[in-house]
């Protein structure tokens, strides 16, 4: 009987642990997709030649913010004081998320209206742009 209650309390502290450890894993798997989009978005568009390139690439993008972008908002209005005070657990995740939405603000995002200015006219890049540019403005 003694041995049943043991190995019980030990299954317990195991779920715990285990369960503790979950904290926020949704929250992170959000911004780790949404870092990762930035970043692969900011990394392709270095090697993009053409406005069929930008225009792929964008509709890349927007196509992956599109599918998060109910979970960002949930997460913006729910905790708007994460943004200058992340939970620890999140802070590595928070400070990864923070560094891709410099680079894309401030060095991928000129690139792209630069191109977009050179190539006003493809109607290809200048629908992606415009698909894009309305999925901001819902941010």
């Amino acid at each position: 009987m003694n041995t049943k209650r043991v190995v019980f309390f030990a299954l317990i502290v195991l779920l715990l642990v285990g369960c503790g450890g979950a904290k926020y894993a949704e929250e992170k798997t959000l911004l780790t997709t949404v870092t990762k989009a930035m970043e692969s978005f900011s990394s392709s568009m270095t090697s993009a030649g053409t406005p069929q390139d930008v225009a792929k690439i964008i509709g890349t993008f927007t196509g992956q913010i599109e599918t998060v972008l109910p979970k960002m908002k949930e997460l913006s209005d729910t905790h708007p004081e994460w943004e200058d005070n992340p939970p620890k657990e999140l802070e590595s995740a928070f400070e990864k998320f923070e560094s891709a939405q410099t680079k894309f603000k401030d060095e991928t995002m000129p690139k792209v209206m630069q191109f977009a200015q050179q190539n006003a006219e493809s109607p290809e890049l200048q629908a992606a742009l415009q698909k894009f540019s309305g999925l901001m403005s819902q941010l």
